[in-house]
């Protein structure tokens, strides 16, 4: 399973503990590994995950265009992976958070950028922590002597930063005074 993954659906119960859906759309040259771990770390928090793939803009669109039509603002979120065929940045997410706020669908991101532009809330590395991290593994590495293949790490040292102006406006139940290690606008 994918700690990141699990990390961002956690979160996202956190925050909206009445989630039931996730939408996400994906270029499968992209992200195919990505969306087989987030559907078992989905179904681990309670979610069902729907992907939708789309190997270019116009068909990311559609995809969009179906999931906001489609989606119940009471149980459903939307996800925008790092995934520049889907998630593009001058058409795309104007489109997806205007579409979202006229319909308080909540909306978290992948990418840390998009949470000033009115995403509820994005995961970002904890450089600090990630640090001791690779510390400890070098470590134990070294100790063991085992330095044979071991494949990929997957990034659990994560902080998060929250739209408070979304989180209101969805009606969440937000405040600075929670453990965001990051709060848009900025207070």
């Amino acid at each position: 399973s994918s700690d990141v993954c699990s990390s961002d659906l956690a979160h996202l119960k956190e925050l909206m503990p009445a989630a039931r859906r996730v939408f996400t759309v994906y270029d499968p040259r992209l992200n195919s590994w990505l969306i087989r771990q987030a559907k078992e770390s989905a179904r681990a928090q309670g979610l069902e995950l729907v992907a939708y793939a789309a190997q270019d803009l116009h068909t990311a669109v559609h995809a969009y265009q179906d999931i906001l039509d489609a989606a119940d603002n009471r149980h459903d979120a939307l996800w925008l992976l790092q995934d520049s065929t889907t998630v593009e940045e001058s058409g795309v997410l104007p489109l997806v958070l205007h579409e979202s706020w006229t319909r308080n669908l909540a909306v978290f991101s992948s990418t840390l950028g998009h949470v000033r532009r009115g995403v509820l809330f994005s995961l970002y590395p904890d450089n600090s922590a990630l640090g001791r991290h690779l510390a400890e593994t070098a470590q134990e590495f070294l100790e063991s002597g085992d330095f044979g293949e071991h494949g990929m790490v997957l990034l659990r040292e994560v902080l998060m930063a929250v739209n408070l102006r979304t989180a209101m406006h969805l009606g969440l139940n937000s405040s600075p005074q929670q453990s965001f290690d990051m709060v848009f606008p900025e207070q």
